[in-house]
């Protein structure tokens, strides 16, 4: 399993500028139609979804995860 590790807004920005990680979004089903809120280029999984949908993610980048 992956090291799993907490950052801070500024070090995620840093990664995500860099390349080096994605944003995924996990915000229940339903709500994302009622948000107007968005990360540009932000992956969005529901939870109930990752389990099936992991292999979306890329392996060789960390993954910044958060709910909107």
């Amino acid at each position: 399993m992956a090291e799993r590790l907490r950052i801070d807004a500024h070090e995620a920005k840093r990664r995500i500028d860099a390349g080096d990680a994605i944003v995924l979004d996990v915000v229940a089903p339903g709500v994302w139609e009622e948000l107007d809120v968005a990360v540009p280029g932000a992956l969005r999984i529901a939870p109930p979804e990752i389990e099936r949908r992991y292999r979306e993610l890329p392996r060789e980048k960390a993954v910044v995860a958060y709910c909107t």
